[in-house]
């Protein structure tokens, strides 16, 4: 479809789970458990296979002029990939920092019901498009758990449904991707 179509952004954003850090401490409270481990492993490569499919993908952009935007979390383990690496070698490909919060990413704090904070989750953008990233690097300078935002408040940790919730790119965010990529 992307050959017949031909983009001008296609945008990758593979799940995360099994690069999160947080991964680590599951491993370390299932070590004994060797079938636990075994899938955990299989799930590992078919996530990595992901990744490694959305970089032909970019590369395949690359190559015929157009551009790519790849969204991982910051601590991702998967930014340490190979084939991540060998992108970003590139001149043209760029990787920046972003916080959730600052595109309007909210969760519960607490339990249901509870009250809304921004949620800050530190976001990795990697593009071969420099004006796509420049409109996507904005970071939260806000001091004891506080959003810089206008609005402010305090974070709301990035854990469970809120994980599951921040997969989805806020409004806001998909303004400055368009308003990056018209640029």
């Amino acid at each position: 479809m992307i050959k017949e179509q031909k983009p001008k952004l296609v945008i990758g954003s593979p799940p995360c789970t099994y690069f999160s850090k947080l991964q680590e401490l599951n491993k370390h409270m299932y070590r004994d458990s060797a079938k636990w481990l075994e899938q955990f492993q299989i799930r590992m490569e078919q996530a990595k296979r992901y990744v490694r499919f959305c970089t032909q993908v970019y590369e395949h952009q690359r190559k015929h002029g157009r551009f790519f935007l790849h969204e991982h979390p910051w601590l991702a383990t998967s930014w340490s990939l190979i084939e991540i690496d060998k992108l970003l070698k590139y001149d043209d490909v760029l990787r920046v920092q972003t916080h959730m919060c600052q595109f309007g990413m909210t969760s519960r704090i607490g339990s249901v019901g509870g009250e809304v904070g921004p949620v800050k989750k530190p976001t990795g953008f990697m593009s071969n498009a420099p004006e796509l990233l420049a409109a996507l690097d904005r970071r939260c300078f806000g001091k004891n758990g506080i959003c810089s935002r206008p609005e402010g408040g305090r974070h709301a940790p990035c854990l469970g449904k809120a994980a599951k919730h921040a997969a989805v790119f806020q409004e806001e965010l998909c303004v400055a991707i368009l308003k990056g990529l018209q640029n």
